[in-house]
């Protein structure tokens, strides 16, 4: 464990959260159309989307951060848990129970996988489900204590 020390610096928030994605136009597709969010830069194999007051970073496997810039070298052979980097899902607030069951609707539609869900849990409801891209993502209505 890391020993505490005294903090001359403070987290406010999360500035963004970066997705590899094999197939950007695919991502694209998802992420823009189906979710909604909106394109504050596209770089060609990346593309920065609001979700909110957050970002994703959504990039392809030649932008990951194992290159020159970052002063490493990408082990292309590197792949941990199917992806670059192993990450177990990403998640998107929902503002009520039934906005849940209306996303798990909108998955139904698109034929997107659900894993788990829509279900209630002590701490609200939530659902699961597999992107177009492989990734697992969760809308999820969260009731604080």
């Amino acid at each position: 464990m890391l020993d505490k020390i005294e903090k001359k610096f403070s987290i406010s928030g999360l500035n963004h959260l970066g997705l590899i994605v094999e197939d950007i136009a695919i991502a694209r597709e998802w992420y823009c159309n189906a979710l909604g969010l909106e394109i504050i830069e596209d770089r060609g194999e990346i593309i920065f989307l609001r979700a909110g007051s957050d970002v994703i970073a959504i990039k392809t496997p030649a932008m990951a951060v194992a290159k020159p810039e970052h002063s490493e070298q990408r082990d292309m052979n590197y792949r941990s848990s199917g992806g670059w980097q192993a990450m177990d899902h990403y998640g998107f607030f929902a503002k009520n129970r039934q906005e849940v069951d209306n996303f798990a609707a909108m998955l139904n539609e698109k034929n997107i996988h659900i894993i788990k869900g829509p279900y209630d849990r002590k701490d609200g409801r939530s659902v699961y489900f597999r992107d177009p891209c492989g990734n697992v993502g969760e809308y999820f209505f969260y009731i604080a204590d």
